[in-house]
């Protein structure tokens, strides 16, 4: 008996948790794949993002952190040049309509670029610098197609130009 009202009370959580709508003010993360930012050069980036928006100033308003990284490289000169860029910064997004499935947003982030540049070949070559703090817009939009799951699709700094899958947690 015990035993069935544990599954019982675990399947009414899981449904509960499952099913909940989602409502301005919830935690989200993001998955995001790109193309281009920070500088990238040569072939072979595609930069990968995270976000996280834990905190609302306001039901539009909504913070968190975001992280990309991206490496490529570019052959020249008789040798390859590596580039690693990774990417950390604060955002801040206002949400123009975040109770319909159609979400639009524009926001800033504050953040540092990690980058790194090598040479890998015959002859000798100054490292040029890479990497910095920066301050960039972002602006992008959730389609909601389902109450816990959203596309997002979005254009920035760090990538230029992403797709991604939202959650709201």
């Amino acid at each position: 008996m015990k035993n069935l009202m544990a599954i019982c009370m675990f399947v009414a959580l899981f449904v509960s948790a499952t099913f909940a709508q989602y409502e301005t003010g919830k935690t989200t993360g993001t998955f995001l794949l790109g193309v281009g930012g920070g500088g990238l050069s040569g072939s072979g980036a595609v930069p990968i993002g995270v976000e996280y928006n834990f905190y609302n100033f306001d039901p539009k308003i909504q913070a968190g952190v975001f992280a990309a990284y991206s490496s490529t490289s570019d052959d020249a000169f008789g040798g390859k040049w590596n580039y690693t860029y990774f990417v950390i910064a604060g955002e801040a997004n206002y949400h123009f309509m975040p109770h319909n499935k159609i979400d639009p947003f524009a926001g800033i982030s504050l953040g540092y670029n990690i980058g790194s540049v090598s040479w890998d070949g015959t002859g000798s070559y100054p490292s040029p610098d890479a990497g910095g703090f920066f301050v960039s817009g972002q602006a992008g939009i959730n389609y909601w197609f389902s109450p816990k799951w959203a596309a997002q699709f979005r254009v920035g700094y760090f990538p230029y130009v992403a797709v991604g899958v939202t959650a709201a947690l």
